[in-house]
């Protein structure tokens, strides 16, 4: 279990930041990766992991190692309700007011980014358009289901967001899974460190503005493309 992913530790700058944090891990062999956003993710995907881990071991079976990811700044103890569920392997649906508006846009987002993709969604409901935020929880092994009926409520339009270089990123994952399986979709932007390293700032919020990864940018992608 990591924290400090992302810019989550802005006060000490780049060497405390990690930016390349799904790279460095989701290709290796048998290792699934997650990035969580509240404590109440953190608590129910932990347990379902143990829960599977001993199961594995009883039955023969070799047990896939599990890395989290979380923040240290922004991880509250759940994102809307306290009465939220979280499953193993499965995205989570957090806002979606695509059925409001003539057009929408399905925004993927997970750990501290899960927030400013929400301040967004809520922000373009004045502007008309309309967004379905899928937090996809397991990086390396996309849910492609979801965001398959996410994607045709939203004609195929799609934006990714990260607090990690674009490069080999949860973008680049989620958009080949999905290629891989024959889902349409229309990548209007893929929100991410632009081959940048990262720096002092009082707080995370202040990066996400710098590199263009807040509500704010989020709002300006969805619109614009």
């Amino acid at each position: 279990i990591f924290s400090h992913a992302g810019f989550q530790d802005a006060a000490d700058g780049a060497s405390h930041q990690a930016l390349s944090y799904f790279s460095m891990t989701h290709s290796i062999p048998n290792v699934e990766t997650y990035c969580l956003s509240c404590s109440t993710e953190a608590e129910q995907l932990l347990s379902q992991v143990i829960d599977k881990f001993a199961k594995d071991r009883q039955e023969g079976r070799v047990p896939k190692t599990s890395i989290f990811f979380l923040g240290r700044e922004n991880f509250p103890r759940y994102v809307k309700e306290e009465k939220e569920t979280y499953e193993l392997g499965k995205a989570t649906i957090a806002f979606d007011s695509s059925g409001d508006f003539d057009i929408s846009t399905t925004i993927a987002a997970s750990g501290p980014m899960l927030f400013q993709a929400l301040e967004a969604a809520e922000n373009l409901k004045e502007q008309k358009h309309g967004a379905i935020v899928v937090n996809p929880s397991t990086i390396n092994k996309c849910d492609v289901e979801s965001f398959r009926s996410a994607l045709a409520k939203t004609n195929g339009r799609l934006l990714t967001v990260e607090d990690h270089q674009k490069v080999g990123g949860m973008g680049a994952q989620l958009t080949h899974s999905l290629a891989l399986n024959k889902v349409k979709f229309d990548l209007v932007g893929s929100l991410g460190v632009d081959r940048k390293f990262g720096q002092s700032a009082y707080t995370a919020n202040q990066l996400y503005a710098k590199h263009g990864l807040d509500s704010e940018a989020i709002v300006k992608a969805c619109t614009t493309n």
